[in-house]
């Protein structure tokens, strides 16, 4: 999995400012269901450009810690050099289900669109209740039903339309393996986490055009990055218009640009007392 994610790390530290806006309201009040203030500790597990933990340190302010965490070095690079300034935020190369710290280190644990991809989920959220202290909190956000996502399902889909075949394969960990309620709660409380709560919040997508969606979207999304490198050209400008054809069905004209649906779903539950 850290070879996909390394593979599309340039486009994501190039396009960090794009997700981040994307996801401000969203990760806000991740971080504010993490319980996090000033002077907290706090650890960001597969943080890609640690847009999260980012938002974060504005709380913990520098009289607290944050940890930006993923298995990609890319990634890690990226997160870096966007927390060049903040002496409070520090990085670190290991994988979420195998976190090196020691247990009861931090506050808060969160994580921003990489519980999905842990195998199993549960056992990621075990690791980070390990390292939380007794009564801290764990925080993550996932995306939301496929259909209520169409900025990034009209990409998948279009794929699947192709090859006649569901895509990402049922059998490998996509964005939407954790998109409901009741499988995000599942994976928390198999976690061992207590006191479990899971919210959606409405994230949708402007820009310009779907021509700029298009260019934005298909990038940052490893499985499907992957899946269209190693395919002919005629085949990706094929999935392309698919996907455009998806998408223009779905958008809405928002003043000069246009809005493709978005949603996802912040859970958090409290470590073991």
């Amino acid at each position: 999995m850290s070879d996909m994610w390394e593979s599309v790390a340039p486009a994501w530290a190039e396009q960090a400012a794009f997700v981040d806006e994307h996801l401000a309201a969203a990760s806000e009040r991740l971080v504010e269901v993490a319980g996090i203030t000033e002077g907290a500790a706090v650890l960001e597990v597969a943080c890609g450009p640690g847009g999260a933990g980012l938002v974060a340190a504005r709380r913990t302010g520098p009289t607290g810690s944050v940890l930006l965490s993923d298995d990609a070095p890319g990634m890690v690079a990226a997160a870096a050099e966007r927390a060049a300034d903040l002496p409070h935020v520090d990085t670190a190369l290991f994988v979420q289900t195998a976190i090196d710290s020691d247990d009861d280190r931090f506050d808060a644990v969160i994580s921003r669109h990489g519980l999905m991809f842990a195998e199993p989920p549960a056992a990621a959220v075990r690791e980070a209740a390990r390292v939380t202290r007794p009564g801290g909190r764990v925080a993550v956000m996932t995306w939301g039903p496929r259909e209520d996502n169409p900025w990034l399902a009209a990409t998948l889909d279009a794929v699947a339309d192709e090859f006649g075949a569901p895509f990402p394969p049922p059998h490998v960990p996509g964005p939407f393996a954790l998109d409901s309620e009741d499988a995000l709660e599942a994976a928390l409380t198999g976690g061992g986490l207590e006191d479990v709560t899971v919210e959606r919040i409405d994230a949708p997508v402007t820009l310009a055009s779907l021509e700029e969606w298009w260019h934005r979207v298909h990038r940052l999304a490893g499985p499907l990055a992957i899946a269209m490198a190693a395919m002919p050209d005629e085949q990706r400008r094929a999935i392309e218009r698919r996907a455009l054809e998806k998408a223009e069905r779905a958008a809405r004209t928002e003043g000069h640009g246009v809005t493709l649906g978005g949603c996802v779903l912040v859970g958090c539950g409290q470590a073991p007392r």
